[in-house]
């Protein structure tokens, strides 16, 4: 059986949180596993907002150092461990960070050293360790885990490879996941991340009727319940004789799912090697800004183009809808969920805002081949089923 896969927006603006938009923070969900990426500042309410329980946090990804993506780190960790209860603060530092499963947290320098600093100077002693794995650069500087806190374990120095790729160490129960990163261009460094699922069994229907065909045979031969085969190829993925001298043969094996993050980038290119020529399930970029009916004329003043808005977008390190647009044509994915949403553009129901986010998502849309039910708009707390295929 597929495992569950989802994804839950938790905040979906930039730079400035608004009453509709909380900061950036992205939920993806393997099987009831949380695997978060980014955690702005008050990730922890939408948490309280959402279904999701943040004890189901396993691994946190980091796109890159600026505020709107990781000031609710350290508050996020406190909240998760309960360590504002005072029946587990006194214990929390008796435990052995060794005997515990660590919160594995990833992204780009200086994280590791912030995140330190920022829980030893608020006094904060975590109910469960973490690890912090550096995504370093030949000429970043290197945190040898000296002087750690004390629920910190020494994390990964992962240095860039030769093909400007990292390749993630993935601890725990998601063995067979792999998790590359690339360095994507924006104002400062920052991250795009890349998960791949690994394969699933073929469907098995096709087999059926060749069991039904020899129940009888199959039964005389000693094997109780014949259907039993069908659990047997999917564990093993090797044919089976049968006594009418047919031969179960397994199915191909299922595709499984690519789902791509994006930190805040003006070009994403850098990723596309690690893609390696799959098409992704889901695509979730940035669009920042946009021309819509918000920039209506006013006295005086001159309707920017499309140009001048994506030109503006790029000086600052950002997209627009058209550029997200035709990244997802470039790399050929299956969805594009578009978010980190200018504090300009609403995330509640109301009429206007409703308008104006399809305005945005029909700027992707005419991009992208009028792919029309292929493309969505983020708001807070929406849940997105991404299915295999």
């Amino acid at each position: 059986m597929v495992a569950p896969m989802d994804i839950t927006f938790l905040g979906t603006g930039s730079a400035q949180p608004s009453a509709t938009r909380n900061h950036q923070a992205i939920a993806l969900r393997i099987d009831g596993e949380i695997w978060l990426f980014d955690c702005g500042e008050a990730t922890q309410h939408q948490f309280q907002k959402s279904k999701l329980k943040m004890s189901k946090i396993t691994r946190i990804f980091i796109t890159h150092m600026h505020g709107d993506h990781c000031f609710g780190l350290a508050p996020l960790l406190c909240s998760m461990t309960d360590n504002l209860n005072p029946a587990n603060s006194s214990t929390a530092i008796e435990k052995d960070p060794e005997d515990q499963m660590p919160i594995d947290i990833y992204g780009p320098t200086p994280l590791r050293s912030w995140l330190r600093t920022t829980l030893k100077s608020s006094y904060s002693n975590l109910g469960r360790p973490y690890r912090v794995h550096e995504l370093l650069h030949a000429d970043d500087p290197i945190d040898l885990n000296n002087d750690r806190h004390p629920n910190e374990l020494p994390g990964k120095n992962i240095m860039i490879d030769n093909d400007r790729l990292f390749t993630l160490p993935i601890f725990g129960q998601q063995k067979g996941f792999r998790v590359h990163a690339a360095p994507i261009e924006h104002s400062i460094p920052s991250l795009g991340y890349v998960i791949r699922e690994p394969d699933w069994p073929g469907k098995l229907d096709s087999l059926i009727p060749l069991i039904k065909k020899n129940m009888s045979a199959l039964k005389a031969s000693g094997l109780a319940n014949p259907m039993s085969l069908l659990g047997k190829i999917q564990r093993t993925n090797e044919p089976y004789p049968l006594p009418d001298g047919t031969t179960l043969i397994p199915p191909p094996l299922r595709p499984g799912r690519l789902v791509v993050i994006l930190g805040d980038t003006r070009d994403p290119s850098a990723l596309i090697p690690a893609l390696q020529n799959t098409s992704p399930t889901l695509l979730v970029h940035e669009a920042t800004n946009a021309l819509t009916s918000l920039d209506a004329v006013k006295e005086g003043v001159a309707l920017p183009t499309f140009e001048e808005v994506e030109e503006r977008a790029k000086s600052h390190g950002h997209s627009t809808p058209q550029m997200a647009a035709q990244f997802a044509k470039r790399i050929n994915c299956k969805k594009l969920i578009l978010t980190h949403f200018s504090a300009r553009y609403r995330g509640d129901e109301e009429e206007e805002a409703l308008k104006v986010m399809e305005e945005i998502r029909a700027l992707a849309v005419g991009v992208w081949d009028q792919r029309d039910k292929d493309v969505f708009c983020a708001r807070d707390l929406w849940v997105y089923d991404i299915k295999l295929e």
